[in-house]
């Protein structure tokens, strides 16, 4: 089995039968876990400029919808900003909701473009669970393995607190199939090396771009939120409206 890693969600991902975990740590794929860890029963997600109409039909009158522009404000029409501390707090029981943003989400949307056997999503709060998850599907398809990393600037650079969470999956891979049973690419190997060298997943979020960024912007404690490791067990799942399966992701314009 074959562990790989997109610093980019760049096309052509060569993803195409992969088992991926798709990681936006500072927004989308923290924010989808949380939504769900909030009592949510699905989560829809749009990409860079979502439909509000749209948006409010996919989750019905008593959902939530949430999307981000550019410079960090909530568009007209949205209920909330795609903060997963702020999300983490909502009583979502029952209900559904809908996320867009400039980066995570856009990364999802590649991955099913790309024709990926199965996506996932994964965060440092459900490292532990979405490593196992992958692993096992991986094994049960005789498939390879992609962690793709959302990037920043809409998906144009690569985000180092992105690679360090891939890093960190890469490294669960290898203790749980106790190394031999995988083969790491030269990304897979590359990340892992980086995480390694590092000794604390909140200074590496901290000190990101785009860790700084929400820091001047008053966010920081949605940066520390995100850096806390397997806080949750939640594995969403991007599926096909209609498809039965536990913590469903369906594509908005699906």
């Amino acid at each position: 089995m074959k562990i790989k890693v997109a610093f980019l969600p760049a096309s052509p991902l060569a993803i195409a039968g992969d088992v991926c975990v798709v990681v936006d740590v500072i927004r989308a794929t923290t924010a989808i876990v949380a939504l769900f860890d909030s009592g949510s029963d699905r989560v829809f997600v749009g990409g860079f400029h979502p439909d509000v109409a749209k948006a409010r039909a996919a989750v019905g009158e008593n959902g939530v919808i949430c999307a981000e522009l550019d410079d960090g404000s909530t568009p007209l029409g949205f209920d909330h900003e795609p903060s997963p501390s702020l999300l983490s707090r909502l009583d979502l029981s029952g209900r559904f909701s809908m996320l867009a943003t400039a980066n995570g989400t856009p990364a999802i949307l590649a991955a099913v473009r790309e024709s990926a056997a199965l996506i996932l999503v994964g965060s440092l709060r459900n490292l532990d669970a979405v490593a196992r998850r992958a692993l096992a599907e991986a094994s049960s398809r005789n498939a390879d393995i992609t962690i793709i990393c959302a990037g920043r600037l809409r998906n144009s650079r690569v985000a180092i607190e992105d690679s360090y969470c891939a890093g960190m999956i890469v490294s669960q891979f290898c203790e749980l199939a106790k190394d031999d049973a995988v083969e790491l690419d030269d990304s897979a190997s590359l990340a892992r090396g980086f995480t390694t060298s590092q000794n604390s997943a909140v200074k590496v979020l901290l000190s990101s771009m785009t860790g700084r960024r929400f820091i001047g912007n008053c966010r920081q404690n949605d940066v520390e939120f995100c850096a806390r490791i397997n806080e949750s067990t939640i594995v969403p799942v991007v599926t096909a409206q209609g498809e039965d399966c536990d913590h469903p992701v369906y594509l908005l314009d699906a």
